[in-house]
C-alpha cells in the first residue's frame, strides 16, 4: 500500500488514524482533493482533504447541516480535510447504470434528493445558484474559440437567468448530485457523498444526475433516456417539468463551460445531452 502524501500524515497524526488503503476506480478531477481509509480503532472512516479554493471547500458545513440525513455523515473536520462515516460495500450508483437498471438508479436519487432537502441555515453565507451562472460570460469566449456556437451559450444563459430570477424556496443543495456521488451502505442505505454546497430551489438539484453517468457512450443524452428520467423525476419530485428540462439544458452547457475552463479539450459530442435538453424547451 502507497503511504500517505505528506499533506495526509497531519490529519492522521492529528485524529489518531490508521490508512488501511484507497478507493479504486475514476481517476481524481484535477484539482480534487486526496482521498484515503482509515482505521481510529475499531471504526473504519474514510479522510479527504480539502485544498483550499476547491469547490468542496465547504462541505463540512453542508455535511454538518444534513446530519447524516440522506449523506454520509462528518466525524471531525478541520481546515484541509474531513473525516467521514464510511460507507460499505461504498459502490456508486454507476454501477447499477451499466448493468442496465437506469430507472432503478433514478429512483435511489430522487429518493436521496428528497432526504436532503432542508431549508437552509438563517444567513447562511454559502454561494448562490447565481454566483455560478456567472460562469456563463466568464467562459464565452473560451468555449467560442474551441468550437461551441455562440447562440446555443447564449440561450443557455438566458434559460439559466430566468429560472434563478423565479426560483421557489432556497435550500441547501449537494451541488452535484449524480450517480458518482451517491454510495451505498449496507446498514443505511444509498448516502451522498462529495458536497460542494450551494443556495438554490430544490429543482436545480437534478441537473447533474440528467447529464451522468458517463458509462457508455452517451448514455445520459440519448433523448428517450433523457426524456424518461425527466418523467420520473417530475413524478416522484413534484417539480414542473419546464424547470427541470430548463435547470437540464442551461446546467449541462454551464458544466461544459467550466470543463473548458479547466482546460479539457472539446469534444463536439458533449453537446448531445444540451441539445436534446434544449428540444424539450419552448422556443426562445
Amino acid at each position: 500500500m502507497r503511504a500517505p502524501a505528506p499533506g495526509l500524515e497531519r490529519f492522521i497524526d492529528l485524529w489518531g488514524l490508521e490508512m488501511v488503503g484507497r478507493p479504486g476506480g475514476r481517476a481524481r478531477y484535477p484539482g480534487a482533493g486526496d482521498v484515503v481509509f482509515v482505521r481510529r480503532g475499531a471504526v473504519e472512516l474514510v479522510l479527504k482533504t480539502i485544498p483550499a479554493g476547491t469547490d468542496e471547500a465547504r462541505s463540512a458545513e453542508v455535511l454538518a447541516h444534513w446530519d447524516g440525513h440522506g449523506a454520509v455523515r462528518l466525524v471531525e473536520h478541520a481546515p484541509g480535510a474531513v473525516l467521514l462515516e464510511r460507507a460499505r460495500p461504498g459502490d456508486d450508483l454507476a454501477g447499477l447504470v451499466a448493468a442496465g437498471d437506469d430507472e432503478a438508479a433514478t429512483e435511489i436519487l430522487c429518493d436521496v434528493m428528497r432526504r436532503l432537502d432542508r431549508r437552509a441555515p438563517a444567513d447562511a453565507p454559502f454561494r448562490t445558484v447565481e454566483d455560478w451562472g456567472q460562469g456563463f460570460a466568464r467562459n464565452r469566449a473560451a468555449a467560442v474559440a474551441a468550437g461551441i456556437e455562440a447562440d446555443l451559450i447564449d440561450r443557455a444563459q438566458r434559460v439559466f437567468g430566468r429560472l434563478c430570477a423565479t426560483q421557489g424556496a432556497r435550500v441547501l443543495l449537494h451541488g452535484d448530485l449524480q450517480h458518482y456521488n451517491v454510495v451505498r451502505d449496507q446498514a443505511r442505505g444509498w448516502l451522498a457523498i462529495d458536497p460542494k454546497g450551494v443556495l438554490g430551489e430544490a429543482a436545480y438539484e437534478a441537473g447533474a444526475m440528467l447529464r451522468n453517468p458517463n458509462v457508455d457512450d452517451g448514455c445520459a443524452a440519448r433523448p428517450a433516456i433523457l426524456a424518461r428520467r425527466i418523467d420520473h423525476v417530475c413524478a416522484r419530485l413534484g417539480h414542473p417539468r419546464e424547470r427541470i428540462v430548463g435547470w437540464c439544458f442551461s446546467q449541462w452547457m454551464l458544466s461544459i463551460l467550466w470543463a473548458i475552463e479547466d482546460r479539457f479539450p472539446f469534444a463536439p459530442h458533449w453537446l448531445d445531452g444540451p441539445r436534446a435538453a434544449a428540444a424539450m424547451l419552448p422556443a426562445g
